[in-house]
């Protein structure tokens, strides 16, 4: 990704590992749309989940001209199913690149419009 990424850390230990990841992720974001021009993402774990299962939550929020904006919200599936923070944050991306998709094409078929489609200006 040309933009700094920004990971921002809440009751999560911070990995090499987990790092590395978010970066691979998020320079395959580039591959839907190339015009990305922010790129935040937050990882939270629950206060009350440290002494049980971990319950984590993966925001994403990418910034596209023109003053576009999509966020992802992706949390551990169910109380007591461990899903793994590797697992949530896989899923957020799965989500985000979904997104990024159907914004790329909506922009795409807005700009062309066919000439046929234009009807001519009677005077």
């Amino acid at each position: 990704m040309r933009v700094p990424i920004e990971i921002t850390y809440r009751n999560v230990a911070k990995r090499d590992d987990i790092e590395q990841l978010i970066h691979d992720k998020a320079d395959k974001l580039n591959e839907f749309h190339d015009g990305i021009v922010s790129c935040r993402i937050s990882l939270e774990q629950d206060q009350e989940s440290k002494r049980s299962v971990n319950q984590y939550h993966v925001r994403i929020d990418l910034r596209i001209p023109p003053g576009k904006e999509l966020v992802v919200h992706q949390k551990s599936a169910e109380q007591g199913t461990g899903d793994t923070l590797r697992a949530v944050i896989t899923d957020a991306f799965k989500t985000i690149g979904r997104q990024l998709k159907k914004l790329k094409q909506k922009q795409r078929d807005h700009v062309k419009v066919p000439l046929e489609s234009l009807e001519p200006v009677e005077e």
